[in-house]
């Protein structure tokens, strides 16, 4: 008897470590239909942002869910040049990298 509660604490204490390593919407869960819609307004307003403060409105909700490192710095170079600017060398990289990690997490959004 003693051997099984044993077991069965520790089975629960590894279950309470995965689900606090890999549990919650921002923590390795996709995000739920409303929350993706919520990340795909957030790279549009990325994009269209004429205003320093509006792209880093939308730079904190997309990074919230931690993108990856090549995403994060295509998220801040938007933040930088405030916005898609046409003239830029790196837009489309840039543009893709977040539309691509948005699509493998939400694979519901256009993200084009």
């Amino acid at each position: 008897v003693r051997f099984n509660r044993l077991t069965i604490v520790g089975t629960t204490g590894i279950a309470v470590v995965i689900a606090g390593c890999f549990g919650g919407t921002a923590n390795g869960e996709p995000p739920d239909t409303a929350t993706c819609y919520d990340l795909g307004s957030a790279k549009d307003n990325l994009m269209v942002a004429s205003k320093p403060e509006t792209a880093r409105k939308a730079a904190d909700t997309l990074e919230h869910y931690s993108p990856p490192d090549a995403v994060k710095a295509a998220i801040e170079h938007f933040v930088t040049t405030v916005g898609a600017q046409p003239s830029d060398p790196t837009l489309d990289a840039n543009r893709s990298s977040i539309a691509n990690w948005l699509k493998q997490i939400c694979p519901m959004l256009n993200t084009y």
